[in-house]
């Protein structure tokens, strides 16, 4: 969602050694990989020939009534902005980043610019169509549900300030620290909850399971204090789609449609996707292995819809963008809250540090070219949306395409309409503090995400992902950053932040008691310091050579086994028992990597989402037997097999064998990898 878990997970186990043979796994149909569509089919909608046997939809769709103002031609945006934005994105499609996507720019109240680029289907080569293809916008949906406790907020019958368990029936929030976890936590993702991943969702026909129970059976723990640090939680946003339930008497999504939907006229918006299926849904896309085409995945069905289950269209969220941008002062149509309600829900609450951005009720906000944005991002399987408002101009974008999230795509997307909407030439640098050079030493280290599932082995994510910071002379920051792919240089400000002026990010340190920085923050992104076993860098090279040691065993052994039959060399000095127990624990140990790597490349994790699959279950269990097969081997190790040259020899090789898949079973303690800890949640 915020963080496109499928990024995090296929750089897991993302060993040096052999992470670039693998490939994603292809989908159980054997669906080839689609070329993405040539440079004349790919948008804007009203300027595309259609020629593959099928009517174009109309350039411009009448609008139903009770829906936004569109712009009328006079309005019509200047040749500048339209063809920036139609450059942008076709060159997305046409570039092979997105197979396709649907933008709506507003500015000054009125929706100015509005269409659809490349194919919502490749496969067919339909079109996309800004107002009837229905695309999923992930963490976009958590805008909706933030609303509508908003609503309730208003009304008087929800307490920001108030404890949550003041509202739940079925279930309690557990009281591990003194503070209560509040509304206002669950809005602003400073409700400490721990990270999960495992069956956060189903496949598509899955026998239905309420809100109430989902939340209830999947609850992580509160592993952090609240109001004390950002950590994005699908779970809390979630949690507070139930309180909407429970307090409102209406099912949420009966409620969304009663009181967002319908009042501004969203026709084609749904949470989930309605039975029966309507049709203009856009495909869900991932890359193939080698970056040149996409190949389809599928719709799923979230069992935290409140999060992240919105389905809609471009023309939709021009509706909600313009009810937000209007802040309740117009009198001339439906509005979703008052002007006071509006301000409040789109004013700063939380950052992790002074001078970096934070969160809204529900919205993200920060400052980029000199102004000061509310918005959020979205991804999920085969999506990525972003949706960004200034509303001192009552301008904003709303930007979706049918593919997974990548960092290059979704980069080109901000930054270019950013410099479209709301330019500004030069980002000021302010000159350091004279201690920055000293702060800047003191930063030196590596960092996990603070919002990582600390419970079971998807921690390893988070751990693929860990950044490294270094200090440059001047009091300047490197900071490695995996999803970008390369380093980047944080200058000191005058404020004791550091910015990159760049991507415009902001970066800052948190002390300990000791006065050693314990977190790291890249604006909302929060990082743990890590040291020791906690450091994934280390495993990488460790278990690489656990990988090495398993290979030189079972070619060594299963060598010696065809000499001796084969051409009549001596016996070997290892007994059957010893050597068969081995054989069987380097097997194991050298399957089961290899078989989590293939099931963490896969561009769609749906053993991990949609599970734990059985599959993966079977999977987990392998430590647990190559830790039965361990306990003779120590004895081995240590008894040894003779005292001639050979058997000591012999004995000295079982050892480091040993210890290898000693090493593996320390690994799989120490990220959760194994069938407890599943078993335990």
């Amino acid at each position: 969602m915020h963080h496109s878990l499928r990024l995090a997970l296929a750089l897991a186990l993302g060993l040096s050694a052999w992470s670039s043979a693998a490939q994603p796994a292809e989908p159980g149909f054997g669906a080839p990989a689609l070329e993405p569509p040539p440079l004349e089919e790919s948008g804007p909608l009203e300027k595309k020939r259609v020629t593959f046997g099928t009517d174009p939809a109309p350039a411009t769709a009448p609008e139903p009534q009770g829906t936004a103002p569109e712009a009328s031609p006079a309005a019509s945006p200047p040749p500048d902005i339209r063809s920036f934005v139609d450059g942008i994105f076709r060159g997305l499609v046409a570039g092979g980043q997105v197979p396709g996507a649907a933008i709506v720019v507003i500015q000054d109240g009125v929706v100015t610019h509005k269409a659809g680029y490349g194919f919502a289907d490749l496969r067919t080569r339909t079109p996309v169509d800004p107002d009837t293809t229905r695309f999923r916008v992930a963490s976009v949906s958590k805008l909706f549900t933030a609303t509508a406790v908003m609503q309730l907020v208003e009304q008087g019958a929800l307490d920001l300030n108030a404890d949550v368990n003041t509202y739940l029936t079925a279930f309690r929030i557990g009281g591990d620290f003194p503070e209560p976890v509040t509304i206002a936590n669950l809005l602003t993702h400073t409700a400490g909850f721990d990270d999960r991943y495992l069956g956060m969702a189903a496949p598509m026909g899955a026998p239905p399971e309420t809100l109430t129970r989902h939340l209830e059976h999947a609850m992580p723990p509160r592993v952090l204090p609240p109001s004390s640090v950002i950590a994005y939680s699908n779970y809390g946003i979630a949690l507070a789609g139930q309180i909407v339930e429970t307090v409102s008497g209406q099912e949420f999504n009966a409620y969304i449609k009663a009181k967002i939907f319908d009042p501004i006229g969203m026709n084609a918006s749904s949470f989930g996707i309605p039975y029966p299926q309507p049709p203009g849904m856009a495909t869900p896309y991932f890359r193939t292995g080698g970056g040149s085409g996409f190949r389809p995945g599928e719709y799923d069905v979230s069992r935290i819809a409140p999060a992240g289950d919105l389905l809609t269209t471009a023309g939709d969220m021009a509706k909600f963008m313009l009810a937000h941008l209007d802040e309740g002062a117009s009198s001339d149509g439906p509005t979703l809250l008052g002007q006071p309600t509006f301000q409040q829900m789109h004013a700063r609450h939380f950052a992790n540090a002074d001078g970096l951005d934070g969160w809204a009720y529900g919205f993200a906000t920060g400052t980029r070219n000199g102004i000061t944005w509310i918005g959020h991002d979205g991804s999920w399987n085969g999506f990525c949306a972003q949706l960004v408002l200034h509303p001192e101009t009552r301008s904003g974008y709303f930007a979706v395409y049918n593919a997974e999230c990548s960092f290059a795509a979704s980069q080109a997307i901000r930054a270019g309409l950013f410099d479209a909407l709301w330019p500004s030439p030069v980002v000021a640098v302010a000159s350091p503090p004279p201690d920055a050079e000293t702060r800047a030493r003191a930063l030196e280290g590596t960092y996990i995400h603070v919002r990582r599932a600390r419970a079971d082995f998807t921690v390893m994510g988070a751990a693929s992902t860990e950044i490294s910071v270094k200090a440059l002379p001047g009091g300047s920051l490197s900071v490695t950053v995996p999803s970008v792919g390369r380093d980047l240089t944080f200058l000191p400000q005058a404020d004791g932040t550091w910015l990159n002026p760049d991507l415009q990010w902001k970066a800052a340190g948190r002390a300990a008691a000791a006065g050693t920085p314990q977190r790291f923050f890249i604006d909302s992104s929060a990082y743990d310091r890590v040291t020791g076993l906690s450091v994934w860098a280390a495993w990488t090279v460790a278990l690489s050579m656990v990988i090495a040691i398993c290979v030189m065993t079972l070619w060594g052994w299963a060598n010696g086994f065809l000499s001796r039959h084969l051409f009549g060399e001596p016996q070997a000095v290892i007994t059957f028992g010893p050597r068969i127990t081995g054989f069987m624990a380097a097997g194991l140990v050298l399957a089961t990597l290899i078989s989590m790597l293939a099931l963490l490349s896969d561009g769609a994790p749906f053993a991990i989402l949609h599970g734990p699959s059985p599959m993966l279950m079977v999977l987990l269990t392998v430590p647990v037997i190559v830790g039965v097969l361990a306990i003779p081997m120590i004895v081995w190790s240590v008894t040894g097999f003779g005292a001639g040259p050979r058997a000591r020899l012999a004995q000295s090789g079982y050892i480091v064998l040993t210890l290898a898949v000693l090493t593996f079973l320390a690994f799989c303690v120490q990220w959760g990898f194994h069938i407890f800890a599943v078993l335990a949640n």
